[in-house]
């Protein structure tokens, strides 16, 4: 991959925290350097707290913008001049710019993973929508698909209340059959048999690490045509389980890769062709492998 240094370099930080271990930056060089664009992303560590300073310097420095993770993507929504009002709503941010002296936001999460289940499976259009997990990416994603036609929503979380404004907000935006229900081992057995499409958009279940389902007998009581999707990636406990069912399923490669079209147009304007997937998904599988290797180095003995 080659990086394009100079005067006229446009410069995009990754920022969260932790960041060390984050795939973002290597991704979205391998696609500037596919679109032959003058950009370089550089990851670098902003502490919880520390915003208001970062954005701060930004426009001191004029830069193009940053792109956002954990824990920062509900937290800098107020110091923002613009943002959408489903990321604003949602209180999900992952990318912003800087135009025109103005800092303007928006989240793709929802987008990505949308695209990349239509991609995968195709329209969603009067599907019936599961969504385990009520964060700020559970909200993006459940109106993301939503607005691509689901007919039909529940969300399913360990906290009623945020399943509850999920709900509400997804009934008001797009008039569709909503509902909520606490997170059990019983309450996913029920619904599981009545999704056409079910999203796990919690931390639970990483290979090999991590917090995971208590049960995952749910997962066979989904329908044989049921599309199952995950944010995280590469393999999830979920998955693995689907997957060994003969179940379509949807990894967060698959959001992290796809919303790479809305991103770059959102950034720079350019509108990439779909070739682009592959180049994104060989540099995704380069940086898990390069993640990998800095993890066995941080954890090997001394």
């Amino acid at each position: 991959m080659r990086v394009k240094f100079n005067a006229d370099t446009q410069i995009v930080f990754q920022i969260g925290d932790p960041i060390e271990f984050s795939c973002a930056a290597f991704l979205h060089n391998a696609i500037y350097d596919f679109a032959n664009l003058n950009a370089v992303s550089l990851p670098l560590k902003v502490e919880k707290g520390k915003l208001p300073e970062f954005v701060q310097a930004v426009r001191l420095m004029n830069i193009n913008g940053f792109d956002l993770t954990t824990p920062h993507k509900s937290d800098i929504i107020p110091l923002l001049d613009e943002c959408d009002e489903p990321s604003r709503i949602f209180r999900c941010v992952n990318h912003v710019k800087l135009a025109g002296g103005r800092l303007i936001g928006c989240g793709l999460d929802g987008v990505g993973m949308g695209l990349a289940i239509e991609s995968a499976t195709g329209s969603v259009k009067g599907k019936r929508l599961g969504i385990i997990g009520a964060g700020s990416v559970a909200g993006a994603i459940a109106a993301d698909l939503c607005s691509r036609g689901a007919s039909e929503v529940v969300i399913v979380n360990r906290t009623l209340e945020k399943a509850e404004y999920i709900a509400r907000t997804m009934r008001s935006l797009y008039s569709v059959s909503s509902s909520a229900k606490r997170f059990s081992n019983e309450t996913l057995a029920e619904v599981a048999p009545n999704v056409d499409l079910l999203a796990q958009c919690t931390t639970l279940g990483p290979m090999l690490r991590g917090a995971d389902f208590e049960s995952l007998d749910f997962v066979d009581k989904l329908p044989e045509h049921c599309v199952a999707a995950d944010v995280l990636y590469p393999a999830t406990t979920f998955l693995t389980r689907a997957a060994k069912r003969g179940l379509r399923v949807v990894d967060g490669t698959g959001m992290m890769y796809h919303q790479q079209f809305a991103a770059m147009e959102f950034r720079f304007g350019v509108k990439l062709p779909p070739e682009m997937i592959l180049e994104a998904e060989e540099a995704l599988d380069i940086a898990i492998t390069l993640r990998d290797i800095r993890r066995k180095r941080k954890i090997a003995p001394v």
